[in-house]
């Protein structure tokens, strides 16, 4: 459990969308704010509206698929305040179309930007973080396709899924320290993404069929969910030491179908001989915690 006031919160994306829905919020319960975002311009102007409310905050350019440039952004944070909450939220679309069909470079930004940005991230912050022994909490940025991937984007789901994953192991490297971690699992949110990902790709724009699509998804996004109530569920996910956020309960019956479908494929072994994995092995080899929790 983190009380957020009066502590420094890095919030990537921060500019727009869940990254600066998420920051008013904190903001509003006391907290002191950096705005990370690829557009510089657009981070400061965030940050000088939470300025005009009473708040303390500053706006920076951030490349976070490029870890020269989270130095310079570590070296400005380094300066405004120590670091306390992480919010690694910034994400891009992967665009659509067959898999077969997808352009490697566009493939290699979106891993570099939903899920490199990560480790760049808490290389950044993360150790400081643990050494200070103050309360403090990471925050990531998963989604709900990475649970139930409709057929739309196989990078951005893949890339999604490895983001979750970088979670569930964050969760138990970080049992028993001082930051807590929670992973934002959000479903249909009214945010800019899909422009977003369509002015910064490294390619050329789509046509055809794949136009289609990211415009559809974008008429669909636009009838999501309001972000500032996403921001507010993140903050209260920090203060309670929660760590799934789910914001969508509509999505918990196709959640529950995809594990279903994978628990009863479990049969019998492959090798009826073998004695079995050592699982509790497994987990005192791993310091004993699974799950985020001691076991």
């Amino acid at each position: 459990m983190t009380d957020v006031a009066g502590k420094t919160a890095f919030v990537t994306g921060g500019a727009s969308g869940l990254g600066l829905a998420t920051a008013r919020a904190l903001a509003d319960r006391g907290a002191r704010l950096i705005l990370a975002d690829i557009d510089g311009a657009g981070a400061e102007t965030a940050a000088e509206s939470l300025r005009a409310g009473g708040g303390e905050a500053m706006g920076l350019q951030l490349d976070v698929a490029d870890e020269a440039s989270w130095a310079d952004a570590g070296a400005a944070a380094q300066a405004f305040g120590p670091v306390r909450i992480l919010f690694s939220n910034a994400g891009v679309g992967g665009g659509s179309g067959p898999f077969e069909d997808y352009d490697t470079d566009v493939w290699r930004w979106n891993y570099a930007v939903n899920a490199h940005a990560h480790l760049y991230a808490c290389r950044t912050f993360l150790g400081a973080m643990k050494a200070s022994g103050e309360a403090s909490h990471l925050v990531i940025t998963s989604s709900m396709v990475a649970i139930v991937p409709p057929p739309i984007s196989v990078a951005y789901i893949s890339s999604k899924y490895a983001t979750l994953g970088i979670a569930m192991a964050l969760r138990n490297e970080l049992a028993g320290t001082c930051v807590d971690i929670s992973v934002l699992m959000p479903g249909m949110s009214a945010t800019r993404i899909v422009e977003t990902t369509r002015d910064l790709r490294p390619a050329q724009v789509e046509v055809g069929r794949a136009a289609a699509t990211s415009q559809a998804m974008q008429g669909v996004l636009a009838g999501g969910m309001d972000p500032a109530k996403i921001g507010a569920r993140v903050v209260r996910a920090i203060e309670h030491g929660d760590y799934w956020i789910f914001t969508h309960p509509e999505w918990k019956a196709m959640a529950e179908l995809v594990t279903r479908d994978m628990l009863t494929a479990f049969g019998e072994s492959a090798d009826p001989d073998y004695k079995g994995d050592d699982i509790d092995g497994l987990i005192a080899a791993n310091g004993g915690r699974m799950f985020g929790a001691r076991i």
